[in-house]
């Protein structure tokens, strides 16, 4: 009996140990992690990577100026995320997490303040940008890339003035001249994309 108490013992100093540890963990690896948070992930999993009771849901930005069920973490601080929440089923899974506080560091380099040729090299290969002045400008399209469809990444021009050529509803090249002239750059936040599981 006695070493039965002692495993059990064992056992919830460990579960309670790696609760405690989960938040410290700010690595983030493309379709394998944000920190603690795996996919496919749901609502009370998430709670429990955070060794958190309680995770108060909130409405965040959505696209064209609506919003989605998500949930705040860390708020206010260095390792702030964002949570979006999509309904599959009977259960809330994590859909994106939005990537807000500086703690927080991609394996492959990707951060905000990166140039596109900095972006194109990790991805492996030239991707396509939309073009800007417009709901979905600047974003990102790495299809066949080492990025894929794991992240999505917003790209802003700091240059003086660019050409109407990339301005609107288009895809330019990452490697366009006239892009590349825009001087852009990787705008915060970066959001991870986690592939939801099929409806039963």
């Amino acid at each position: 009996m006695k070493a039965l108490f002692y495993t059990l013992v064992w056992v919830a100093f460990l579960s309670l140990s790696l609760a405690a540890e989960a938040p410290n963990d700010t690595t983030i690896v493309f379709g394998e992690r944000v920190g603690p948070i795996k996919p496919p992930m749901t609502l009370p999993g998430l709670k429990a990577a955070f060794g958190l009771k309680s995770l108060g849901g909130v409405r965040l930005d959505g696209p064209e100026g609506t919003t989605v069920d998500g949930i705040k973490i860390f708020p206010g601080t260095e390792k702030e995320l964002e949570v979006v929440l999509e309904t599959v089923g009977q259960d809330k899974w994590v859909s994106e997490v939005r990537i807000l506080g500086k703690a927080w560091k991609f394996s492959n380099g990707l951060k905000p303040g990166m140039t596109l040729a900095e972006a194109q090299k990790i991805n492996g290969k030239p991707f396509e940008v939309s073009g800007f002045d417009w709901d979905y400008g600047g974003y990102a399209n790495f299809e066949g890339g080492k990025l894929g469809f794991h992240v999505s990444v917003r790209f802003f021009p700091i240059g003086e003035s660019y050409s109407e050529k990339i301005s609107g509803d288009v895809q330019v090249r990452s490697d366009d001249k006239t892009l590349l002239a825009a001087k852009q750059i990787v705008t915060a936040p970066i959001s991870v994309m986690f592939e939801l599981p099929q409806p039963k």
